[in-house]
């Protein structure tokens, strides 16, 4: 059992069987098993599993379902309102009865009775229409965060993309870049904290918003990053997961670090000591999407920065001691531009000096309807990528490597745009 963890099973008065846990991130309930609710300490609904389904609740108040068909296939929906609100009230139905079954045992000692009983009270009693209502005050749209910082406290230091030139993109474009004051920032992490309330604890990371957040110009970057170091208690990275753990029970303000995308023309403008200087207020990984190695099919999707430039980016950022997750597009640009994505992407991801602490994220070609990427292709008669292409041209890619594989060498990680949840 971890260390200030709760665990208590019993039967409720219709026969099912309760087991609750709870910690200093979530209260979980297992309801005979094949039922289990997840929510964060304000008591906010974070995840159902029912019977295979595991389903996924946005701040938004959104719900993505996701589940196994035959031979392993996933598979994924967006509840409508109305099944989302189903779910709300058997989620409270059945929260209630297990808060009024748990007073009514006689058995356990105090406090562990109160502390329980006052997860459960927030769970039952957690306004979920004002909640949405204050996600939509605090935050714009998080349109993405790679796969490892879903669970990440975001706070957007940006808003928007400084380019959204990138034809197979439509992530921000509703809405301008801007870069926030130091004062403006200050006022918006406060909002954060506020909103999320005793929940801020299940947030494990900080993740730096919006899509390239790192452009930010090192005289003013240095002090949004002096601030988040003085609000935030980041640990040391040196910490074993135990200890780790144990900080982060003990301080719920304890984060792993910063993590923030870039694009590779901005990271080059930044110096090794610039690197440095972040790296030693906190910033821990740095996301880069190279998409391709291939400069024809970089160009034609209209990258603001070529191959090379993300290669030397990537060198840049290990020399001052962070890590990096470095995104590849599986399929865009159809059959035209396969040999050379292929071939040029392989290439690129070997000459970047990835170890053991990076990934490489292979994320399927999602084409956004809104994007230019659809008329464009069709204009000049580009094919789309089925799922067995895509599939095909990630191992051809793995084959061509020579990094080391993992625990020496840097993860291979799929990275598929539907899962994402925030």
């Amino acid at each position: 059992m971890e260390s200030g963890t709760i665990h208590h099973t019993w039967t409720l008065p219709d026969g099912r069987s309760v087991h609750l846990r709870l910690n200093h991130e979530a209260l979980t309930l297992s309801i005979d098993i094949h039922l289990i609710y997840t929510f964060d300490r304000a008591g906010r609904l974070y995840a159902v599993f029912d019977h295979g389904v595991n389903y996924r609740r946005g701040l938004d108040g959104r719900v993505l379902a996701r589940w196994r068909q035959q031979r392993g296939r996933r598979t994924r929906r967006w509840l409508s309102p109305r099944e989302v609100d189903a779910l709300l009230v058997r989620a409270r139905e059945d929260t209630s009865q297990v808060l009024d079954a748990w007073e009514s045992l006689e058995t356990v000692p105090e406090p562990m009775k109160g502390q329980v009983g006052q997860g459960l009270q927030r769970a039952v009693t957690f306004d979920v229409i004002q909640d949405v209502r204050r996600f939509h005050q605090t935050y714009l749209p998080i349109s993405i965060l790679p796969p490892d910082q879903y669970q990440a406290l975001v706070l957007q230091a940006t808003e928007g993309c400084s380019f959204n030139t990138c034809t197979f993109c439509a992530l921000y474009r509703d809405r301008p870049f801007r870069i926030k004051s130091l004062s403006a920032f200050q006022a918006h992490v406060a909002a954060v904290l506020d909103f999320f309330g005793p929940g801020v604890s299940m947030r494990r990371g900080i993740f730096l918003a919006d899509a390239n957040a790192l452009i930010i110009p090192q005289h003013r970057l240095l002090p949004l990053m002096t601030f988040i170091h003085q609000t935030f208690s980041l640990l040391p990275e040196h910490l074993s997961s135990r200890e780790r753990r144990a900080r982060m029970a003990q301080d719920p303000l304890a984060k792993t670090g910063v993590y923030a995308f870039v694009d590779g023309l901005s990271a080059e403008r930044k110096a090794v000591s610039d690197w440095e200087a972040l790296r030693g207020l906190g910033l821990r990984r740095v996301y880069i999407g190279l998409e391709s190695g291939h400069e024809p099919l970089l160009a034609w999707l209209r990258k603001p920065s070529t191959a090379a430039e993300m290669v030397d980016a990537v060198r840049r950022m290990k020399r001052a001691g962070l890590h990096v997750g470095v995104i590849v597009m599986l399929g865009v640009g159809g059959h035209r531009f396969d040999a050379g994505h292929v071939r040029d992407t392989a290439a690129a991801l070997n000459a970047m000096p990835l170890d053991g602490d990076d990934i490489i994220y292979l994320s399927p070609f999602q084409p956004d309807p809104i994007a230019p990427y659809l008329s464009l292709a069709r204009a000049e008669g580009v094919d789309l990528p089925t799922d067995a292409f895509m599939q095909a041209q990630r191992q051809r890619i793995l084959a061509r490597l020579t990094l080391p594989p993992p625990p020496a060498g840097p993860k291979r990680v799929p990275y598929n745009l539907m899962d994402f949840v925030y």
